[in-house]
């Protein structure tokens, strides 16, 4: 059966909330994994360059070098706030820049020896500005404009100040921001592709279920279709002409009516094996037996259509289900032979322990018209029918379909096998531990 338009629409919309779903947990999840290693690398860079700084205070060696006079600050062409240098030191010789000053309590700022390479990068003016800037702030703290970190010391001296270039560290960051957008956006692009295949594949499910109920409506319709008609067409004769052929008209009411009740019957057998086996009591079942049983039910139909049965039962078999699920099984395997045996033929029945043993192999074999290889997996469908011009007599097309519900509700595999006439129908089914089959010969019926 084919979709309509609307149906098409209903699942590309159903897709398209899929692959949307999936792309957001996706990039949420994305995103926490690139906050927590954001946060996680910026604070630990952080953490190292206060190490640092606090080590540099901690030195005891301070060997003076230039001193800038303590009014230098007064004639400072910037205001406001302090001043951006126009290149960061960053790192000199490939060795991470830091240095320490001290600011006395006179307001004199000494710079040791080795930080006299930052005359050449900062004025003396803003030099000085930076110590004090950081003396007044916190223990540590964070110079932006000059990409420069700061911790501070009171000493006998005064207030020892160490700064730590950040360049490196801010540059670090940066790049991991770069690095996890890049492979953000590849490993969403990635997921978009992967999305889209498991949407077809996750929707497969619902496509299929979907065909298959308005299959089963149109089928069940038409199937009603039928006796509704020939029951109303007879009603409007015994209405128009109630002297003549009442009778007749009554039992073709009463015939459909039964005919409606038996479909309506295996419909709702039908609809509760779907819903998961739905009323299915398990409990031990000697299937020996009770294929032995459904033989015997089935003997005076086989006499009457010139059949004769043949047995090979495995005695002791027992499996885990509901039996009166597992009779209807057998009953149905048994009538379809019935129905579609060729004339004067054997029906051959079957029950035996697979090899292992952990399993039972129930199959029934007929002979009669073959059936197309490419129609074997169909037959399992509901309504399906090879010949529908014989519907009247092969019932409505839903005994395999509940015969596989029955099966699969008891974690079981059904088959059909055909070939040079002989059509084979199979049920594998898990057999209880501890039971031990006794084989009994094959025997005519």
């Amino acid at each position: 059966m084919k979709m309509s338009a609307s149906d098409s629409s209903m699942l590309r919309k159903l897709r398209r909330k899929f692959v949307a779903v999936v792309l957001g947990v996706a990039a949420f999840i994305l995103l926490a994994v690139f906050l927590v290693l954001l946060f996680t690398t910026k604070a630990g860079l952080e953490n190292q360059s206060k190490q640092m700084l606090t080590i540099e205070l901690e030195k005891e060696e301070y060997q003076k070098g230039p001193a800038l006079p303590k009014d230098s600050s007064k004639d400072l062409p910037w205001k406001g706030g302090l001043a951006r240098r126009e290149r960061s030191p960053g790192v000199q010789d490939g060795r991470f820049l830091l240095f320490s000053a001290l600011l006395d309590e006179e307001g004199n700022v000494t710079l040791p020896d080795r930080g006299a390479f930052l005359l050449e990068e900062l004025e003396e003016e803003t030099l000085e500005e930076l110590v004090r800037y950081a003396a007044e702030g916190k223990d540590f703290g964070v110079i932006p404009g000059y990409h420069l970190r700061y911790a501070k010391k009171q000493t006998e001296q005064g207030i020892k100040v160490a700064f730590g270039d950040i360049s490196a560290e801010n540059a670090a960051v940066v790049q991991l921001i770069r690095n996890s957008l890049i492979v953000g956006f590849f490993a969403l692009l990635v997921l978009f592709g992967a999305s889209l295949l498991l949407a077809r594949w996750a929707v497969r499910p619902v496509e299929r279920a979907w065909i298959r109920q308005k299959q089963f409506v149109g089928d069940a319709s038409h199937e009603l279709k039928t006796p509704l008609t020939v029951i109303l067409s007879n009603a409007d004769m015994l209405l128009t002409q109630p002297a003549q052929g009442q009778r007749r008209w009554a039992e073709n009411i009463k015939a459909e009516a039964r005919r409606m009740k038996s479909l309506t019957e295996e419909l709702l057998s039908l609809a509760k094996l779907e819903n998961g086996g739905a009323g299915l009591v398990f409990q031990k079942v000697d299937l020996s037996y009770l294929v032995t049983d459904s033989i015997l039910l089935f003997e005076a139909a086989a006499f009457e259509n010139g059949k004769t049965f043949s047995y090979e039962v495995e005695e002791g078999i027992f499996v885990a289900g509901d039996p009166a699920a597992l009779s209807q099984l057998a009953g149905i395997f048994l009538d379809n032979a019935l129905k579609y045996g060729r004339e004067h033929s054997e029906i051959a029945v079957r029950l035996t322990a697979s090899e292992k043993g952990r399993y039972a192999l129930f199959s029934v074999t007929s002979q009669g018209d073959a059936i197309p290889k490419e129609e074997l997996p169909r037959i399992f469908q509901r309504f399906y029918r090879r010949d529908p011009s014989r519907e009247e007599t092969e019932g409505y097309g839903l005994g395999l379909a509940i015969a596989r519900e029955i099966v699969e509700s008891h974690k079981g595999n059904i088959w059909a096998e055909s070939a040079n006439g002989t059509n084979i129908f199979s049920v594998l089914l898990p057999r209880m531990k501890g039971s031990k089959a006794s084989k009994v010969g094959k025997k005519p019926f």
